[in-house]
This record gives structure tokens, sequence and C-alpha cells, in this order.
């Protein structure tokens, strides 16, 4: 008996449609590609890769496409429906349904990653510690009280992000005696004198607007910003600037705030130390050879050595930090050196060294490995790892190793 879903989910799970999704990525990868060397990764991203609908330009003509992120989705429903539940299931053959359960395990990793993860870095000079590292790309409105309880409140970019030109939004805090009105959100900025007729000047100063970079995390943001006070005290004008040497300070309320714009920031806990910096240069050139920090992680007064080169990076309750870069890069001999770690932390940063292997034996017999990193695992080495039993005769012909690598 044919049911309404009948049409549809044979739509869903057809080699057909499958085909065609993987044609429309292939499509977004050649498209957002040559967008990446006008528009820069960072933009191209979340324009292609990051939406549900894009709008790709063919010089005056309008190309709407669907987003990456919808296209995966789909993918995921395609594959499961077509590729894992309608799929001829049998132990003789089961590498469609494992190539297949691969797949839809690196789809559900990479949304986890897109939702949950974060990443950026944390840049120190030696002597210097920290336990916070910030973003790259992405701004925050913090508002912080300079006495009383020292309470932070925070404005995240995505939520003032569209008040530019000449639109505002308005921020309530309960346990403020003030709103706080922003407007004129610049992606890209630099303060310079104002001229008589530019309306939003603060205190002979505007907000002059620049060329986006296409190296997204060169873009310094700014806005205008408005203290209003409950009390029904003057409201005060102040600018916000991702550069500024001090925050903007506003007294009310008989408390003294510090409002400022900067790149968001994570806290993790735990405290990284730089004791020292190595740097060695090919001979003759200023192209490093290797850099390498020694820091020192504190956590509940213990404290540990460690070294974190290039490919060796440090991982540490669920973060991840690698040696980025360093500089200035035209440092002198005398010249103090920061390195910069890019720092990640992401629930599935594993999860693709999970792997299996399926090896034939004979007609009617086949042995199943199932591979975590350097860990192999199947019956007999689960065996050897467990028991610590010597290794036996191999029955068969092909070689086989027995190797446990822990760390």
């Amino acid at each position: 008996m044919a049911t309404p879903l009948k049409k549809p989910l044979n739509l869903l799970a057809s080699y057909g449609f499958g085909a065609a999704l993987l044609m429309l990525l292939l499509v977004l990868v050649f498209l957002g590609t040559l967008q990446q060397t006008q528009h820069g990764i960072f933009e191209v991203q979340k324009r292609y890769f990051e939406s549900l609908v894009v709008v790709h330009w063919l010089g005056p003509a309008p190309l709407p496409l669907p987003g990456a992120y919808l296209l995966l989705g789909l993918l995921f429903i395609n594959i499961l429906l077509g590729g894992i539940i309608r799929a001829p299931k049998s132990w003789r053959r089961p590498g469609m349904l494992i190539a297949h359960g691969g797949i839809l395990f690196l789809i559900v990793a990479g949304f986890v990653t897109y939702h949950f993860s974060t990443n950026g870095h944390m840049t120190l000079y030696e002597g210097e510690q920290s336990n916070e590292y910030q973003s790259f790309y992405e701004w925050e409105i913090i508002i912080a009280e300079l006495d009383g309880e020292g309470r932070e409140f925070v404005i995240p970019e995505r939520d003032f992000d569209h008040l530019w030109g000449r639109r505002s939004g308005i921020f309530h805090a309960a346990a403020l005696p003030f709103d706080l009105e922003v407007r004129g959100f610049q992606r890209n900025c630099t303060p310079r004198p104002a001229r008589d007729d530019l309306g939003n000047a603060v205190d002979g100063v505007t907000l002059a607007a620049l060329p986006k970079d296409p190296r997204s995390e060169h873009n310094i943001a700014g806005a205008y910003a408005t203290v209003r006070p409950r009390d029904g005290g003057a409201p005060v004008d102040g600018v916000l600037w991702g550069l500024a040497r001090a925050p903007w300070t506003v007294q009310t309320g008989g408390r003294t705030y510090a409002i400022d714009l900067r790149h968001r920031r994570w806290r993790v806990p735990f405290t990284i130390t730089l004791d020292q910096f190595i740097r060695e240069l090919h001979p003759r050139t200023g192209i490093p050879a290797s850099f390498i920090s020694i820091v020192t992680l504190t956590q509940h007064g213990a404290s540990r050595k460690v070294e974190i080169k290039m490919n060796e990076p440090l991982r540490h309750e669920g973060y991840t930090f690698f040696q980025a870069s360093w500089g200035p890069q035209n440092a002198g001999p005398n010249t103090p050196l920061f390195s910069q770690f890019a720092v990640v932390n992401n629930p599935a940063d594993q999860w693709p060294l999970f792997g299996v292997l399926v090896t034939r034996l004979t007609d009617r017999r086949a042995r199943v490995h199932v591979s975590f990193d350097a860990l192999t695992l199947d019956y007999l080495s689960w065996q050897l790892l467990v028991a610590g039993g010597a290794l036996g005769p191999v029955s068969y012909t092909h070689l086989r190793a027995h190797e446990t690598v822990l760390d």
C-alpha cells in the first residue's frame, strides 16, 4: 500500500539525488576557491560553506545555489536512507556499509565541530602567562565593573554585526543602571578627526570606513555607542574601536564601567607561561628552520614543563595548542620575541582517527579490524592487550604485525 511519504523518501534515497548533491558540492568548492582570491578564506567559508543558501554573482546576473551546510544535511539523509537502511546487508560484503557509515561519521563530526568547537590564538612574550585565548575574527562588546563586584557583561558579535549604517540596537541588563545603544558598526575602520559634515562624530572623532582586507584577521572593527542611564541622567556618547589603547570608561549610578570592543575571548581551566622561545634560522638567511616554545602548564597548584613544536602540539583538558607563528618578523638580535599558539577546543578533534578495515581471508571468512589512531584492535590483538600474552603462530599466509602503542 502506497503512503504519501513513499515518493519523497524514494527520491531522498536515490542514487540520482546523491549524485546531484555531490555535483553541487563540487560546484561550490570550485566557486568558493575562486572567490578566496578576492574575499579571503573566512568570508568565503561563511558565505559558501556555512550557509543554507548562497547567491553567486556571474557578472551582473545572480545565481542562487544551496549552501554546503544544506547540501551536507541532505547528503546525510541520502546516505542514511539509501546506503544504510535500504542497502542489502551481508557479512560477506560489509564494505558498502562500512564506507557509507564512515561518510556519515565524518558528516556528524563536521556538524559537531561547526556548532561546538572554538578556535583562536594565545600570544605570549617570554615570562608572560595567560589563561585566555582570543578569536582571530569574531568580536564582542564587554561591559566591566571597575569597582563593586567586578562583574563583566558580554554582547556577542552576532547581536550587533547587523547594526551598520543608521541601524541601532539597545542592549539591556537588569544588573546595570543603564542601557547601551550600539550603532554604525563597521567591519574595518580607523578613527580620524571629524569634519563638520559628519553627524556621527564623538568628541571630534569619527570612524572612517576602510576596504575589507581579504585576510579577515587584519580587519579592525568599530562602532558608536551611547550609555543611557535609567535614572534620567544625560546620555553619554562614545566610540568603540578594536585597537583602542584603553577601554571607554563611564561613570553612572555611582559606579565606574569600562566598555570595550575586543576580539572574542575564551578562558581555559589552566595557565600557560612562556618560559623560553627558541628560534633557529637557516644559515645566512632570515628564514626560520625551526621554532620551539618551552612553556609551563599550571593547574590546581601543580606545574609541568612542556615543549610545543611544529606538528607536536600540547593537548590538555580537551584543548590543543599548536605552534603557529612568532614575531616580530623583522626582529633584531636583541629584540624580544613573542610566540603565537593556535588554540582549538573541538569535541570531535579525535573522531576522524577512528577507522575500520576488513580483511577477506576466504569466501566465508573475513577479519574486521577497528583502529583508534596508533592502537589497532581486532579479537586476537584485544586478547594480547588484555592478557599480555605472547604472539602465537600465524596460520595464514600474509604478513601481520601485532603492535600496541600507548601514549
